[in-house]
């Protein structure tokens, strides 16, 4: 199984819903129970179209068109999460009156490191999603620092989408910090890896006060992991 060799980054839950004009008075009733799911949660953005709190690997947005959970971290998918998440949803839900969903997803990110960005292109390569040149093209070398491979899949109907990506990409991250309290106050890394990301969600007009959001969860994981080999294999 692919996804056994590369680790979970992070997990988006995202839902649509037509104006929803409540969370103009039950902004701080809505802060104080997602509180109460999520301990170290704070307030880092308070607009009348918006209110974002953030704590230690989760950002939460409450919207009037749209709310978005944002887990970060290998264990975002673990069942207190997913449980958190479903409290979430369902304090979204009774405050905000959802009865009717425009749209439901959920985006997770798996990432596999690798010594050099040539490594990290050879070895999607080698999956045979797409074609490689064996020669210069554009006037560019085929083996440089800077190449790269990004494919995409799109799965659509009426009714849901998954969307599959495959790329590799080099990170470099760059911080400066007061020499006078550290030894070395440049930090300069970089991250060569390949990057996995499914985004699958649920369109139209989706019965809210129906919805276990827990068991979409599970059925997203399920989904992912019986069907990414596959897309692999149809290409091999």
């Amino acid at each position: 199984m692919i996804l056994d060799s590369f680790k979970l980054q992070t997990v988006i839950i995202q839902l649509r819903y037509a104006d929803a004009f409540e969370l103009w008075d039950r902004a701080g009733m809505i802060s104080r129970r997602l509180s109460t799911i999520w301990p170290d949660l704070k307030i880092v953005e308070g607009q009348p179209q918006q209110q974002t709190l953030r704590g230690k690997g989760v950002d939460i947005q409450t919207g009037l068109k749209q709310s978005t959970i944002s887990l970060l971290g290998a264990k975002s998918l673990e069942q207190n999460k997913v449980q958190k998440v479903k409290e979430t949803f369902e304090v979204w839900r009774e405050a905000l009156e959802l009865h009717i969903v425009n749209r439901i997803s959920t985006r997770a990110t798996y990432s596999k490191e690798l010594p050099t960005i040539k490594e990290a292109n050879a070895e999607l390569i080698a999956l045979n999603l797409t074609r490689w040149p064996t020669s210069k093209v554009f006037d560019q070398p085929i083996d440089a620092e800077l190449n790269g491979i990004d494919i995409q899949y799109r799965f659509e109907d009426k009714s849901s989408f998954s969307l599959l990506r495959l790329k590799t990409e080099q990170i470099q991250y760059e911080v400066d910090l007061d020499p006078e309290w550290v030894e070395e106050p440049e930090i300069r890394e970089s991250k060569k890896r390949i990057i996995i990301d499914f985004d699958r969600g649920l369109l139209g007009s989706v019965d809210a006060d129906n919805f276990r959001m827990d068991d979409w969860i599970k059925g997203y994981q399920h989904i992912l992991r019986r069907d990414i080999e596959k897309v692999i294999k149809v290409q091999s």
